[in-house]
């Protein structure tokens, strides 16, 4: 069992969205998906995540909600300062730690991820790789070598400046790579960055057999050289293989440096470590006790005297795993460190207590200023060089502000935000529109959504380890009145892992629709699933459930009912689902499956809270076993690579998925050369197909984002399901 972190997380960054620090496949963004926006994961794989947090949309409920929400709302909207509405704000500014969308779009704001910062090679509006040419001086060299790896040549202009003004080099590009793949940084800093797992040398050099990163080169102050692994290659999406950006070395370490050869963390030359040093290093390491203990205090409660022997085995286990960890820190506290190892470790104690609260150094068109009352504030950065295009933003301040989506369409009304980015839900959307047509707004974007709504399981435990429970389930759903109460006219059911924006399915998915199964409400076929699994018997484990006997109790006592199946152990039949309170998603799974679930004998019971505590849950289920069903949704990365997601040795499994076949088809697709289009499309395929089947989510619906602004907003007259605002504020203004 896993030890619960003290900070949760989806993504991993660090190289901006990219293979050679993670495999840029994580943007399956977990969002809620009440607001529906999302994160990159994937930019980070997977990473974005979202609770379809779906709003009532009955008119007196609406009403209530919207003077209740405008008396407690504090409008921040002025003349320089831009007010983005947002959902709920974590208040992690760097990756590795969570996933919540309006923190990744906090970050992209200020470049630290995404398309606004210095990454070599960026995407643009449609999603295609190009070279940054405000960063590079010359186009990224690619070299093919005898061993099979491939190395890419950077040079990049001399001129760049961090936003405090110190000029950005090369070594700010290797320098991020060496810290977060080093050995050290996931145990001391909780992150679940995987670190340059493209790179070649990665193996032994996060396995700490090598303190050097071979497939790293320093040429001069602003040229170097990375080498991808040949184990990493081909790879489809190659063009993402020469994205790597910098991070700002000075802002959390003052006498660490690299190697001349750049493929190695050392001390300055002449450094010698200090009492100051090595109280700076010991504050480091009690904070992160401190955090730790507090978190693990708040989220393991000791066991009460009546509890079961699995939650108290559950507790045990992370008890030892805590003590072993806080012993370890420790350790490090009273021992005889290496001033080199010091140094890299006060470093990473940097980052993750104080860089990734309070980003001072940036290369975005925003830097940081504070994040206080549920909004973070934002000022213009002098010394930003421009996007990809040399767009650079003019707006002096930006304000991304929580807001209650409930009435968040008429905050735009109103004027007391400026800009609301994917909306996904019926009602707001209609609204929307209508204030457009009228005036009251300047307009809206409208854009297929890069993803998905879902209903996701672990894989692994419980009742939903078994492939036909999640099927059934699937078939105790009407998804298509999930999709009309939900999203109106803007959604469509989906029955895989896909979106209408993406060009896969653009180009192969009428084809594919006919090899997938359709999941619908269908009692008999959900029976009939059931009997495939061990919940075959009544509660003595030993006669035969009796489907007409259950159609009988019900009949007469729905509210009562008790006509459960068990195994032949007596385990009864039951399936925890945890959906946040927020979610219109979560109320018509609530009003819909349970009773459903009933009449096949299964006891289905959907608990709502906070959409916070929905992903703790989740991604760390050793510690919360209760729960194995998840509403939310997930954002496609870029690259689309769902080896992320359900390769048993993937970085960001979270469902618990270890099946062979799909361990060979998203290795099959990730390595389909990147001229096979047709090769790739027919893996896709077969990807798709066998998700349908072994159902690691359930996927609800692909649904149309809705982004809305201001009268007084000017130039946003372009979004997609890969640019939103975040992206667009270097071609906009403010007028009023």
């Amino acid at each position: 069992m896993k030890m619960k972190r003290v900070f949760s997380s989806l993504m991993a960054l660090g190289l901006a969205s990219t293979l050679v620090a993670c495999g840029g496949g994580e943007d399956t963004s977990e969002t809620n998906t009440d607001q529906a926006s999302d994160t990159n994961a994937q930019e980070n794989a997977e990473e974005t995540t979202e609770d379809t947090g779906e709003e009532d949309t009955q008119t007196e409920d609406t009403g209530d909600a919207t003077e209740e929400g405008e008396e407690e709302f504090e409008s921040q909207a002025s003349g320089d300062s831009l007010v983005v509405g947002i959902g709920e704000l974590n208040g992690d500014f760097y990756g590795g730690w969570t996933n919540n969308a309006s923190d990744v779009k906090v970050r992209r704001f200020m470049g630290i991820e995404g398309n606004n910062g210095y990454s070599t090679v960026v995407q643009d509006e449609t999603g295609q790789w190009v070279n940054n040419s405000t960063v590079l001086a010359e186009d990224p060299i690619s070299e093919d070598n005898e061993d099979g790896s491939k190395t890419f040549t950077f040079k990049i202009k001399d001129d760049l400046k961090w936003s405090d003004g110190e000029g950005v080099n090369a070594d700010d590009y290797l320098f991020g790579i060496l810290l977060e793949t080093h050995p050290d940084y996931i145990p001391l800093t909780g992150s679940t960055n995987p670190g340059a797992d493209a790179v070649k040398g990665y193996e032994a050099y996060i396995g700490g057999e090598s303190d050097i990163f071979e497939g790293l080169e320093k040429l001069d102050d602003y040229s170097f050289k990375i080498t991808v692994d040949s184990s990493f290659l081909p790879y489809y999406e190659e063009a993402s293989l020469s994205a790597v950006g910098p991070f700002p070395m000075h802002a959390i370490t003052e006498n660490l440096a690299l190697s001349p050869e750049g493929n190695k963390l050392v001390a300055k030359e002449g450094y010698e470590i200090t009492e100051e040093d090595k109280n700076a290093y010991i504050e480091g390491l009690d904070t992160q006790i401190q955090a730790l203990t507090a978190d693990f205090e708040d989220n393991n409660p000791a066991p009460a005297e009546n509890a079961s022997d699995e939650e108290k085995a559950y507790y045990d286990e992370a008890k030892a795993e805590f003590d072993a960890q806080i012993k370890d820190l420790e350790d490090r506290k009273n021992g005889d460190v290496d001033p080199t190892q010091q140094l890299i470790e006060e470093a990473m104690l940097r980052q993750v207590n104080e860089y990734r609260l309070n980003p001072s150094v940036v290369s975005g068109p925003y830097k940081f200023e504070s994040f206080s009352n549920n909004m973070v504030k934002l000022n213009l950065n002098e010394n930003y060089a421009g996007n990809f295009r040399g767009e650079k933003a003019s707006i002096p301040n930006v304000i991304l502000q929580t807001v209650n989506a409930k009435i968040a369409v008429d905050l735009l009304e109103n004027g007391d935000i400026d800009i609301w980015d994917g909306e996904a839900e019926g009602g707001p959307i209609d609204q929307m529109r209508a204030a457009a047509e009228a005036g009251t707004i300047g307009g809206y974007n409208t854009y297929d959504r890069n993803g998905y709504g879902n209903l996701t399981f672990l894989t692994d435990r419980g009742t939903t380890q078994y492939k036909e429970v999640r099927q059934a389930i699937a078939n105790l759903m009407d998804r298509n009145t999930f999709v009309q109460s939900f999203a109106g006219g803007y959604g469509v059911v989906t029955n895989g892992m896909y979106g209408s924006s993406q060009w896969m399915y653009k180009e192969r998915g009428a084809d594919l629709e006919s090899k997938l199964t359709n999941y619908q409400l269908n009692l008999d076929q959900a029976n009939s699933l059931l009997d495939q699994t061990p919940y075959k018997f009544e509660s003595d484990g030993s006669t035969p459930w009796d489907k007409a006997k259950a159609e009988e109790e019900f009949a007469a006592n729905p509210d009562g009912y008790d006509y459960y199946r068990y195994d032949e152990n007596g385990n009864k039949l039951v399936v925890n689902q945890y959906g946040s309170d927020e979610s219109e998603i979560t109320t018509l799974i609530s009003n819909q499956v349970p009773n459903n679930a009933k009449q096949v004998g299964m006891e289905y019971n959907v608990t709502a809270g906070s959409f916070a505590t929905l992903l703790d849950y989740y991604y760390y289920p050793d510690e919360n076993p209760e729960y194995t069903a998840f509403n939310m949704g997930s954002n496609f990365g870029t690259p689309f690579d769902p080896w992320y997601q359900y390769n048993s040795e993937a970085p960001y499994n979270y469902t618990k998925t270890n099946d062979p076949t799909a361990d060979e088809i998203t290795v099959k697709l990730r390595k389909t050369n990147p001229d096979d289009q047709e090769g790739y499309l027919d893996t896709w395929e077969e990807f798709q197909v066998w998700y349908n089947d072994y159902l690691p989510e359930i996927p609800l619906y692909a649904n149309q984002y809705h982004s809305g602004y201001t009268n007084r907003v000017k130039g946003y007259d372009l979004a997609t399901p890969v640019w939103e605002s975040e992206y667009q504020i270097n071609a906009m203004s403010l007028e009023e």
